[in-house]
């Protein structure tokens, strides 16, 4: 049975499991499967980016369509918003339905990161078949917790706004400047503390809970019980772990920033030339920003170069995927009894031999006789 190794005693064992899982031997295949647990987790982190003014764009080179969008944007009035209401209704399902989607996936991939890590195979199809149903439970805790967390910040931000309005301290701040000050610092701090506990629990969630849910095979409000029964044993421990994962998570993202920064600008130059070419392709062509097809084709193009990018990432991340799982699995099998089973199957000892017999004499010799 291993020792109950402390939040940092657990990195170096971590950095160890990582290097064998992933490079002894180097698995091509394993890295793949584990980028796309890296994506719909989003581990990996993301990437954003902005529009240019469409009104100015559709006035160089747009059709009547691409104009009236941009004015539409620029001036979303209900004469504009009328002809497109249809799509922006639709745009929202989708976009609702997408959103829930994605959650689901990553409330089932977090048990297949465990079960991955864990057993050193990544089987998506097959893992999927096996965690989906804890997943449908972790996901009525996810959703039940992102409401909660919604209404908690919204009383944290408006009750405090209602009362300086009702006050008047807004209608005349000159006059309330420093309860504006003081109430100001007092809300800063208060908004801390809540993002800090919220945050807190979802690190407990995904690290703790999860493992909880998959050995003992029940739902997320009884998997709290019995994993806070756990930390209570050592709260010590526990807020050390947490003080770790914020310096750790810290350092790969530097880490890991600094290399994406690198994979994206190296992307960037095959990306231009073949956009550069499609440009004049489809000038060639004859092809405008009036048609719509022309407009749904740049955008399909757009977004399966974002998803090849977002997948680079992801392989990129593979490492530190594995590293933040294993160094949780470590930490918490030494002090969790069915994860440590998992982690350190006991050997049984071997069966004791029978005592030899000489051949040709297969029963002892009589006792001698004491008469």
């Amino acid at each position: 049975m291993p020792n109950r190794a402390s939040a940092v005693d657990s990195i170096a064992p971590a950095f160890l499991r990582t290097k064998q899982l992933l490079l002894q031997p180097f698995r091509l295949g394993l890295w793949a499967r584990f980028a796309v647990v890296a994506i719909i987790t989003g581990e990996a982190g993301g990437t954003g980016g902005g529009f240019s003014n469409l009104g100015s764009l559709a006035n160089n080179r747009g059709g009547k369509r691409f104009a009236a969008a941009a004015r539409f944007l620029d001036d979303p009035s209900w004469n504009h918003i009328q002809p497109y209401l249809f799509w922006i209704v639709l745009g929202f399902v989708l976009l609702v339905a997408v959103l829930l989607l994605w959650i689901y996936s990553d409330c089932v991939y977090r048990f297949i990161l465990l079960d991955s890590v864990l057993t050193g195979k990544c089987r998506l199809v097959e893992s999927w078949r096996r965690w989906k149903y804890a997943g449908r439970r972790y996901l009525l805790w996810v959703i039940a917790f992102g409401f909660s967390s919604l209404v908690v910040f919204a009383g944290v931000v408006g009750v405090p706004a209602l009362l300086a309005y009702r006050a008047g301290w807004f209608e005349k701040p000159d006059q309330h400047l420093l309860g504006l000050v003081l109430g100001g610092l007092l809300f800063v701090l208060v908004l801390i503390v809540v993002l800090a506990a919220l945050a807190i629990i979802n690190l407990l969630a995904r690290d703790f809970l999860i493992p909880v849910m998959a050995f003992e095979d029940v739902g997320a409000m009884e998997g709290w019980e019995r994993l806070m029964t756990i930390v209570s044993a050592e709260k010590g421990a526990y807020a050390l772990y947490v003080l770790m994962k914020i310096v750790l998570n810290v350092a790969s993202g530097i880490i890991f920033g600094i290399a994406n920064f690198i994979v994206i600008l190296i992307l960037l130059i095959p990306l231009g030339i073949i956009g550069v070419a499609v440009f004049f392709i489809g000038r060639g062509a004859g092809l405008t920003l009036d048609d719509p097809s022309t407009v749904l084709l740049l955008i399909a193009l757009g977004l399966l170069a974002f998803a090849g990018i977002l997948y680079v990432i992801g392989f990129v991340y593979s490492p530190g995927l594995v590293f933040f799982q294993s160094y949780t699995l470590l930490f918490f099998g030494a002090r969790y009894e069915p994860l440590r089973t998992r982690m350190y199957p006991t050997t049984p000892p071997p069966p004791t031999p029978a005592p030899l017999v000489p051949p040709g004499d297969p029963f002892p010799p009589p006792e001698p006789s004491l008469a």
